[in-house]
Parts: structure tokens; sequence; C-alpha cells
């Protein structure tokens, strides 16, 4: 895979006319139609950023699962209908691919989300879990499976990624990101796949961590837009980052939960675009 470097300001080019031509990141992507990834290895300390391609082949936008044999506000919409993940539930998929992620920023704060496995040694999450609103990045990163209702394996993680429209500008069509973690442990529980494909009236499932215990709600998709998808299910803090699931498909994510909309009284999601299942592709690859 080929990658171009830059600067975390701006890339500026010699042309032959003579002079400089600042290029920007959003330049960039919407001349080569490609994704710029801001990149952090946590061991190292080392920033980069990545320009990935954006894919059209359907195996890449649309990808399977697998299977072992074995933060803004979130939304209550009426009386609170999500239940908990029962125990005997927790080693099987979709559940064992999911788990519990802390964050902890260079500013000295943490913070709590949730994860999950979209690969061997692969979890995705929402940006602001990784990035928080104070323009802080994580310095490091846990990933707890199943979670600490349980028996806890923990993770460490060794690099993130992040859209740099988020880490610039804070775009919420690209609150989603993914770091790589210590062991290969989707080998054994299991990963998830996802899709490009949704539409509203869609049932969904949002399966999380907003508290010790794994809680999953579910029901319609009330909304559609290019980047973002708006639902009715019941979330609350700690949910960030979770999977948004179409479970009639094969346990796909069609979006990574990243809040609530006080003023519609609906919970969303940054949908899964050409633009992420590529960046999902590439990194489930590495």
């Amino acid at each position: 895979m080929r990658k171009v470097l830059l600067t975390l300001a701006t890339l500026t080019l010699s042309v032959l006319i003579g002079g400089d031509l600042t290029i920007y990141a959003s330049d960039i992507e919407s001349e080569n139609n490609v994704i710029q990834i801001y990149e952090k290895n946590l061991e190292t300390g080392e920033e980069t950023r990545e320009n990935i391609p954006v894919s059209t082949d359907e195996n890449i936008l649309n990808a399977e699962s697998y299977q072992t044999e074995t933060i803004a506000p979130n939304i209550i919409i009426g009386e609170d209908e999500s239940v908990q993940v029962p125990d005997i539930l927790l080693s099987t998929m979709p559940y064992s691919a999911i788990g519990r992620v802390k964050a902890t920023y260079y500013d000295g704060t943490s913070a709590t989300g949730t994860g999950f496995l979209f690969g061997p040694n692969d979890v995705a999450t929402a940006a602001h879990v990784l990035y928080n609103r104070n323009g802080s990045i994580a310095e490091t990163v846990s990933f707890w499976l199943p979670g600490t209702g349980g028996p806890v394996a923990t993770y460490t993680g060794t690099q993130l990624a992040i859209p740099s429209e988020f880490m610039d500008n804070r775009d919420i069509n690209y609150d989603w990101g993914m770091f790589h973690i210590n062991s290969n442990i989707g080998n054994t529980n299991g990963f998830l796949g996802w899709t490009t494909d949704i539409s509203v009236d869609t049932t969904v499932q949002v399966i999380g961590y907003p508290s010790d215990q794994m809680m999953m709600a579910g029901k319609q998709v009330k909304s559609v837009t290019s980047t973002l998808i708006k639902y009715d299910v019941d979330t609350r803090p700690g949910n960030s980052g979770s999977p948004v699931l179409n479970r009639s498909l094969d346990d796909q994510i069609v979006a990574i939960h990243t809040g609530g909309i006080d003023s519609e009284q609906l919970n969303r999601g940054t949908r899964v675009t050409s633009r992420m299942a590529s960046v999902l592709s590439t990194y489930r690859n590495e």
C-alpha cells in the first residue's frame, strides 16, 4: 500500500510556474477520491497522515463477519427499553467481538466508550473516544473483553487512526476511528463485518457498554443521509463507539454510534460509507 505522509498542517508543493502552491487535505481527497487518515503510533508517539483510496469494490463495501465455533448526549426515547446481555451469550457472536474502550489523553483526562473487533487485532470506535472535545489525542488506549461485568481480558492499543476531517474540523460526519491492539484475539472471539446497505424502517440493534454491563436495544432507522443514520434506539453515555447492527445481515454493522439529538429525540450513528469501508478494509488487511 502506497502511503502519502503529510505534515500535520499542510503540504506545500513547488510548481513549475514558480512560487508555492498550498494544497489542503480536503483538496487532495476531492481530486484523487481518497480519504486522509491521521495515524499515531502509541508505542513511539510518531504521528503521520495517510491517504487511502476510496474503493467501489463490492467485496470491500460489504464485508462478512468472522465467527468461530465457539461523546455527545445519548437519548432515552420514552421508557428505557435497553436490556442487559445475559452472561451466557458473552462468548458468542456478535457479543464476543464487542468490548469497552478506555482512552487516557495528553491533557490528563480519561474517558470510556465502546469498541468492536472488525479484524483479528483491529478495533473500531467513535473518533471522539480517541480525540476528546478539548482537542487532546489519546496517549494510551485499552480494550476490555467482555467488559468489567465478568472475567476481563485487557488488550493494549498499539496504533490509532481517525479521519483528518474529524481531527482538523471536528466534522461529525467523520466521527469514527480505529486502533490496533497487541493480540489477534479476533481470530478466537470473531469479528464484525460491515455493509453500506441501509434504509429507513430497517430494524437495527445497538450493543455496547454504557455501564459495567453489556446492554443492547433495538428499533427502527428513522432517517438516512449520505453519512449519518438516525434511530429511536435507546442509548446512554458509554455507548459511543457501539456497533449499529443489522442483525438480519449476518451481524454486519451499518453505522458506529456517536450520540443523540435532543431536539429530535433520536440517536445517531456515523454511517458505513465507501470511505469508511475502504479504511476498515485497509486496516483489517494490514
